[in-house]
């Protein structure tokens, strides 16, 4: 099953939720998961990819109030914990229809829980190949691992390059120097500008590099990673280089959950569940000059107290 053509089996089934209208925007929800990962593509089509699950179970209410009720795709970037934890409960309580991993299997009982999951519920795995996924006018470019154990999970990540018209997103797990340098050398159109960039491991001194930022120049960087944390992120050598090359930058841990709401001319504006005004803050167009305007402020996200 892992080597069935994704863009085929997804026409097989109905997307969405039932009854739902379809939007103009693409939106892309980056969670409060305290220090991990977990993000939520949705197409203006309806149709759903979850990116990583977080520390633990939390990730499935904060699912639920964005109206979530199934799940066309489930990418886990990598197999550690932070970016697992929360899969066995979203497997339980979403359905999922197909699910991605980097193929590197992990010496723990969280992996080992994950797969028990997989196994009792049949949901078939797909190989985390170079493949580009449709998703009504939503592109998906799936960046593979370079698939050698000795490079460690975090250099195993799988890459999503998220295109809608002229609008992009970048979101590389916990990618270090080592699988940068492989993306940029075997895949380098896909390292291109984007409007927003989700932080490499968490904002750590070890994750994006200066070649790949200088490439992808992101508009804005959300980092996901927990207020006080004991890793320090996002590392003051991180903050500093998404300065470099202008980017606004959002944490979860200050900001809580981050909703981007783009339109196919490339507009983005962002909705965050707590601090200043960041709607305005961040309410851009893309470099070659659109208006932004994807969706008003509030719409598409969750009811926050």
């Amino acid at each position: 099953m892992r080597g069935l053509v994704l863009a085929a089996l997804l026409a097989l089934w109905p997307v969405g939720t039932p009854g739902q209208e379809p939007s103009d925007a693409l939106r892309i929800y980056f969670f409060d998961v305290g220090q991990g990962d977990a993000a939520l593509i949705e197409s203006p089509t309806g149709q759903r990819v979850l990116v990583d699950a977080g520390p633990d179970g939390g990730v499935v209410e904060q699912l639920r109030a964005a109206g979530v009720d199934a799940i066309d795709l489930f990418i886990a970037s990598h197999n550690h914990a932070d970016h697992i934890g929360g899969a066995p409960d979203v497997l339980r309580s979403i359905p999922v229809r197909f699910y991605m991993d980097n193929g590197i299997p992990h010496t723990t009982l969280t992996y080992r829980t994950v797969l028990e999951t997989l196994l009792e519920l049949d949901v078939p795995l797909l190989e985390p190949e170079r493949r580009t996924i449709e998703l009504g006018d939503v592109v998906l470019e799936i960046l593979p691992p370079p698939g050698d154990p000795d490079l460690g999970q975090n250099n195993n990540s799988i890459g999503v390059l998220v295109r809608f018209g002229e609008f992009r997103a970048f979101l590389g797990g916990d990618a270090e120097g080592r699988l940068w340098r492989y993306w940029l050398e075997n895949f380098p159109e896909t390292i291109t500008r984007v409007q927003v960039h989700k932080a490499s491991h968490h904002g750590s001194r070890a994750g994006d590099v200066p070649e790949a930022m200088e490439r992808l120049r992101p508009q804005i960087v959300v980092v996901s990673a927990a207020s006080e944390n004991p890793y320090g992120h996002p590392r003051p050598e991180a903050l500093a280089l998404y300065s470099q090359v202008g980017a606004t930058v959002f944490l979860t841990g200050e900001h809580g959950t981050i909703v981007i709401c783009a339109d196919a001319d490339g507009g983005v504006e962002v909705k965050a569940e707590k601090g200043e005004d960041p709607v305005q803050l961040a309410s851009s167009a893309a470099w070659a000059g659109q208006e932004a305007g994807a969706c008003a402020p509030g719409e598409g996200a969750p009811s926050w107290p």
